[in-house]
C-alpha cells in the first residue's frame, strides 16, 4: 500500500519557522521587539521566495485526499509549490551490508 503527503511551503508554516530561528541577539546587541519582528518578516518573505519545500501534511492512504487537503491549504493562505508525493520503494544498490536488508524508500511525485 503506498502512502500520501502533500509537500510545498505555506506563510503559516514559514513564519514558524521564522519565530524559531530568528535570534533576539546579532553581534552581541539585544534586538528590540519591533526589530526582532522585522527580521522575522524578511525571514519570511526570503523563505516564501525560496525553493525549499517541505512535507506539510500527514500520511494519508489516497490522493484525494491529499488533494482535499491541498484545497484547504490554499484556502487558509498563502502557499506555493504545493504537490501530492508518493513514498515508493527504490530499486538502488545498498551502501553497506546493514543497509542490504532494508527497503530503500523515497518520495515521487504523483502525475
Amino acid at each position: 500500500m503506498s502512502t500520501f503527503a502533500v509537500f510545498g511551503m505555506t506563510e503559516h508554516y514559514a513564519r514558524e519557522e521564522a519565530r524559531k530561528n530568528t535570534p533576539t541577539v546579532i553581534l552581541k546587541v539585544q534586538l528590540t521587539e519591533s526589530q526582532w519582528l522585522e527580521a522575522v518578516e524578511r525571514r519570511i518573505e526570503k523563505t516564501m521566495s525560496g525553493t525549499r519545500s517541505v512535507q506539510l501534511s500527514h500520511m494519508f492512504d489516497a490522493p484525494q485526499f491529499a488533494e482535499q487537503y491541498i484545497e484547504l491549504l490554499r484556502k487558509a493562505g498563502k502557499a506555493r509549490d504545493l504537490k501530492i508525493r508518493a513514498k515508493v520503494k527504490v530499486d538502488q544498490p545498498a551502501t553497506s551490508k546493514a543497509k542490504q536488508k532494508a527497503p530503500t524508500t523515497a518520495w515521487k511525485d504523483v502525475a
